[in-house]
Formats: C-alpha cells, sequence, structure tokens
C-alpha cells in the first residue's frame, strides 16, 4: 500500500490526554459561576473549540464572549501539555518507523497548534512532524477541512494518507474524505471502540504495532 503522509490527532490518539478535556469545561463553567454536570464533556466533544464556547455560552446564560471563553480555556490547559501530558504506547516508536521510511507526518488537533507543539517537543518527539493544524482555524472534525488542509501542505493524495484517530465522529469525517483510516484505542471513548474498529482500515491499542 503506497502511504507518503500521516496525519495524526493528539488527544487520546499521540497523547493520552483526554483527562484534561474531560474536566476543563467543568472547572472553565465553575469559574464563570455556573453549575455545571460532572459529564459536560460528552455535550461538547464533536464540537470545535469555538462552536463549543458559543454552546456554553448560550447554556449556561454567560455574559462573557467565545473568545473570553477561548481565552481562559486556554490557560486552563496549557500547562497541562507544558508539564504534563503523558504519550500514547508506540507513539515513539512508530514515528521513528515512519521517519525511516520517509513518510511525512504532522498533526491535526482539536487544540491549540502551539500545544501540540509543547507536548512534543517536551517528549522529544516534534522533529517528526512538520508542522500541527488546528481546528480553532479550520472547524470542528465533522468536516473534513482540516485534514484536507494537513494533506494539501503535506503534498499528499488523501487515498495515500493515513489519519490516525481516537474520536469515531473524526475518523469517520476522514474515512468519508477519501483518507485511509486507523482507529486508535482510548479509554475516554469506550463505547465507541466497536464502531471505530468496524470503520477504519486499521485499528490499534499501541501505535507501534501499526504496519501499513
Amino acid at each position: 500500500m503506497n502511504i507518503r503522509g500521516a496525519i495524526f490527532d493528539l488527544d487520546g490518539t499521540l497523547t493520552d490526554s483526554m483527562y484534561i478535556w474531560q474536566k476543563a469545561p467543568v472547572d472553565l463553567m465553575r469559574r464563570y459561576g455556573g453549575d455545571p454536570p460532572e459529564d459536560l464533556a460528552r455535550d461538547l466533544k464533536e464540537m470545535g473549540r469555538r462552536e463549543a464556547a458559543e454552546y456554553l455560552r448560550s447554556r449556561f446564560s454567560l455574559s462573557t464572549t467565545p473568545e473570553e471563553l477561548m481565552d481562559t480555556l486556554n490557560d486552563l490547559v496549557t500547562e497541562e501539555y507544558r508539564s504534563r501530558v503523558p504519550l500514547k504506547p508506540g507513539a515513539d516508536r512508530l514515528l521513528a518507523r515512519l521517519a525511516d521510511s520517509g513518510i511525512s507526518c504532522c498533526i491535526a488537533t482539536a487544540s491549540e497548534a502551539f500545544q501540540a507543539r509543547s507536548a512534543m517537543e517536551r517528549l522529544g518527539l516534534w522533529p517528526h512532524f512538520r508542522f500541527a493544524v488546528s481546528c480553532v482555524q479550520y472547524g470542528g472534525k465533522t468536516r473534513p477541512d482540516i485534514y484536507l488542509e494537513a494533506a494539501r501542505r503535506l503534498g499528499t493524495a488523501p487515498a495515500e494518507t493515513v489519519v490516525f484517530e481516537d474520536a469515531l465522529h473524526a475518523a469517520r469525517t476522514a474515512h468519508e474524505a477519501g483518507f485511509r483510516v486507523c482507529g486508535v484505542w482510548d479509554a475516554s471513548a469506550e463505547e465507541d471502540q466497536a464502531a471505530l474498529k468496524a470503520l477504519a482500515d486499521w485499528y490499534v491499542r499501541d501505535l507501534g504495532d501499526w504496519v501499513p
């Protein structure tokens, strides 16, 4: 199979960081005086950052702007990426193998691009990536814009590019846009794993096990 490019999601795929996004929306709403349910993140999981901010502003009748909500959320999570988030199993081995094979890699994330870079720099893996792109600029992963932009910048066609994702909705978007998809197991999306496995061209629990 002719794979020339690889697009990696960050949270739950390259890094074991979904805990941030389970906790951050609740902490954010409490900071603004809201009374959010503990499972608030479930309502936001298919939304881009701005869409989520607008949803939260409306749902909790906040007087603040979406921009202020996004900035405050960034303040809550940036230090986690810079200092603490761990790598998912096998990611370092897979990235080394892709580099040896001449396969160009990038990150397409719902987080900020600078947060992805901070995490990868701390983990010593940023040299494996050409760039990172964010849903903040290209919209959420219910539409393919971010994947198409990443492939354009990699110089690869969707059919020769594999997208690594842990989220079913994101994997489905990439698949429908013509990309090859590798589903990655993550505990935060346990209820979607059977459907993700059925949809994907490959499915792994450990990224180091991926073989094209």
